[in-house]
C-alpha cells in the first residue's frame, strides 16, 4: 500500500468501522450478546451498536445521503465522530429530539445550517391498500455539522440518535449492527474471523455475519489501487 493509499485507509477508518457484526437480511436482535462476547477479546478496543440507511434529504435542495443511527455516549468507542463536530456536540442528538448531524458538504448541497430543518425520507417497501409501496417522511432539527475531511463522510452521511431511526423504521430494538474497533486495525480480519467461530460456537443458528474493513471497503481500495495503475503508466 502506498503513502497516500495508506492515509486515505487511515482517515477512512476513523470514521468507519474496522469490522462489523450484523444479520443476515434482517435486523440484529441479539446484539448486545455479540457485543459482550466482542468485548471479551482483548485485541478489540470498542464496540457500538448501528443503524444504516439510504435515505433522501430535503431542505432547501434534496440529497440522497446514508442515513446512520447511533448511541451518541457509545459513538466515541467506535469512532472520532464526536472529535470532528465544527459546529454542536454528538450528545445532542438526545432520543425523541430528532436531531440530526450532517457533514459539512452535505450541509452546503442540502443549503442548511444549524437550527433548521431537514426532512427525511426513508424507503418503505411495504405494501399499500393501492399496491406498491410508500416512504417514511420525517423532519429533523440540524444540531450540529461535522468535518471528516473525506468526501465519503462529508457529503454522503447523516447522524441521528439510534432510538429515534428504530422508532422511524419500526425495528423494536433491532439494529443494523454491531461497529467495532481495533487496537491494531491490520488485524481486522484474523479477530472477524475468530469473533464469527465463537459467536456460530455459542447459537450456530444465530445467523451472526461478522465482515472486516477489507471486505466492507473493497471497492475503494480496488479503485485507488487502479487509480496508482493509471498514474504510473501516464508518469
Amino acid at each position: 500500500m502506498s503513502g497516500f493509499q495508506r492515509e486515505i485507509r487511515d482517515r477512512m477508518l476513523q470514521m468507519a468501522a474496522h469490522a462489523t457484526v450484523s444479520g443476515y437480511g434482517e435486523p440484529l436482535q441479539d446484539w448486545r450478546h455479540a457485543v459482550d462476547v466482542a468485548m471479551q477479546d482483548k485485541r478489540i478496543a470498542g464496540a457500538a451498536p448501528y443503524i444504516e440507511k439510504e435515505a433522501l434529504l430535503s431542505g432547501s435542495n434534496n440529497q440522497p445521503a446514508m442515513l446512520r443511527g447511533v448511541v451518541p455516549a457509545e459513538e466515541g468507542k467506535v469512532s472520532v465522530l464526536g472529535d470532528k463536530m465544527v459546529q454542536g456536540k454528538l450528545l445532542e442528538l438526545a432520543p425523541g429530539r430528532f436531531n440530526i448531524v450532517l457533514g459539512r458538504e452535505l450541509a452546503m448541497w442540502l443549503g442548511v445550517g444549524v437550527g433548521d430543518d431537514v426532512v427525511v425520507t426513508l424507503a418503505d417497501y411495504r405494501s399499500t391498500p393501492v399496491g406498491g409501496g410508500m416512504g417514511t417522511m420525517k423532519r429533523f432539527r440540524v444540531s450540529g455539522i461535522f468535518e471528516a475531511g473525506y468526501n465519503e463522510f462529508d457529503k454522503g452521511l447523516a447522524v441521528v440518535n439510534l432510538q429515534d431511526l428504530q422508532r422511524l423504521l419500526r425495528m423494536g430494538d433491532g439494529v443494523t449492527g454491531v461497529r467495532l474497533k481495533m487496537h491494531d486495525m491490520d488485524q481486522a480480519f484474523d479477530v472477524a474471523r475468530d469473533l464469527a467461530t465463537k459467536l456460530q460456537a455459542g447459537d450456530p443458528r444465530s445467523g451472526f455475519r461478522v465482515s472486516d474493513w477489507t471486505q466492507d471497503n473493497a471497492n475503494l481500495f480496488r479503485a485507488l489501487k487502479m487509480e496508482k495503475t493509471v498514474m504510473a503508466i501516464l508518469l
